[in-house]
């Protein structure tokens, strides 16, 4: 029998090893397999409302899609910011490295 981090605090706490039955998923299975035998028709209006709820979705799909390009629109310009201001202060370290070391013309402001 194995105990449970419980008794670390001198608590003797069984726990039941944990595995996967089979018998559990089949029964699961099992249990909800009449329901959908005996499902009903879907009836006119239920479908004009399943229809309905596509179509909207469809057009919140759109909506979102032109936001998402326009976002990587905005994306993308600020990578490009990024790596110019990355190389703009590689540059300027390369520079004050320069001019500790004696090179007194980098040590002068472009």
């Amino acid at each position: 029998m194995r105990f449970s981090k419980a008794q670390a605090w001198g608590r003797k706490v069984p726990v039941m090893p944990r595995r996967p039955h089979a018998l559990t998923f089949a029964l699961a299975l099992i249990a909800g397999l009449p329901s959908a035998l005996h499902a009903q028709p879907e009836d006119a209006e239920h479908r004009a409302d399943r229809l309905r709820t596509i179509e909207l979705n469809r057009g919140a799909q759109g909506v979102v899609d032109r936001r998402d390009r326009s976002n990587a629109d905005v994306r993308t310009a600020n990578r490009k910011a990024m790596e110019r201001y990355e190389k703009q202060r590689a540059a300027w370290r390369e520079q004050v490295q320069a001019c500790r070391s004696g090179d007194w013309g980098a040590c002068e402001r472009r």
